[in-house]
């Protein structure tokens, strides 16, 4: 009988132990609204296949200028140009004209032989993103809150 308070007060104290060493973790659920960096660009413009293949032309840490379309002129630095796999290349440019924002673009080469391109131009300082999608065979950069795109 002894044995039996002995186990029960030991089985107590160990979970005591374990609910009291669990520690909530503070949730951010109201993350600091960041100012946007693209409030001067409309919400969806349209870029085209030959301004993001003309990407690819440039070299590692080299300055770059160039438009990718009326709305979006990019000056920076080429820091990366990456052949993930032999159908994927990726490049990063920093933009020096959007407060060192990173522009992202892969290019990836289908298996019918046709390209397509993805991509996306953010700054974590700011609450915006641009992003690259195409439809219907057309390019556009489609501005979106960083909240839905990104984890901080």
């Amino acid at each position: 009988m002894k044995r039996l308070y002995l186990l029960g007060s030991i089985a107590l104290c160990f979970s005591i132990t374990f609910v009291n060493a669990q520690v909530a973790v503070p949730v951010n659920q109201h993350p600091v609204e960041k100012p946007a960096l693209f409030s001067q660009l409309p919400d969806k413009f349209s870029c085209t296949e030959t301004a993001l293949q003309n990407l690819f032309k440039s070299t590692i840490n080299t300055k770059v200028n160039f438009q990718l379309n009326d709305q979006l002129p990019v000056s920076g630095t080429a820091l990366e140009k990456v052949v993930v796999t032999k159908q994927q290349t990726s490049i990063n440019i920093r933009c020096s004209n959007y407060h060192d924002a990173l522009l992202n673009i892969s290019r990836i080469i289908q298996t019918d032989g046709s390209v397509t391109f993805t991509g996306r131009l953010v700054h974590p300082a700011f609450g915006d993103v641009l992003l690259l999608t195409e439809e219907k065979g057309q390019y556009y950069f489609i501005k979106q809150r960083q909240l839905l795109s990104m984890v901080e």
